[in-house]
């Protein structure tokens, strides 16, 4: 039993891993934790772009939080077009989410 949960969590956390990134047609990769001029520098402008700055006054004089969403239409290595949305914070890529273009 204990062999089968470790053989989940392991599996579990390799899709968790496969999320945090997307390998473009020429092979590069878009990776959680790059800076914004590296992504743009490797899928280039993005089709739409939304920034949004979050500013709450904890009184200790925090500085706001500028977060953006770009969103991508890219040739993935396997499988066509997707449609990427980048999270970033502060010019730090977050999340990165996909949709194969085609597919429900």
């Amino acid at each position: 039993m204990n062999k089968v949960l470790i053989i989940f969590i392991a599996l579990l956390s390799i899709k968790v891993a496969a999320s945090e990134s997307f390998r473009l047609e020429n092979g590069k990769l878009l990776l959680v934790g790059q800076s914004k001029s590296e992504l743009i520098s490797l899928a280039g402008v993005p089709l739409y772009e939304d920034v949004q700055t979050v500013a709450i006054d904890t009184g200790e004089g925090n500085s706001p939080t500028k977060k953006e969403t770009l969103t991508y239409r890219l040739e993935g290595s396997i499988g066509g077009f997707y449609l990427v949305e980048v999270k970033l914070e502060n010019s730090v890529v977050t999340s990165i989410i996909k949709k194969q273009e085609k597919r429900n």
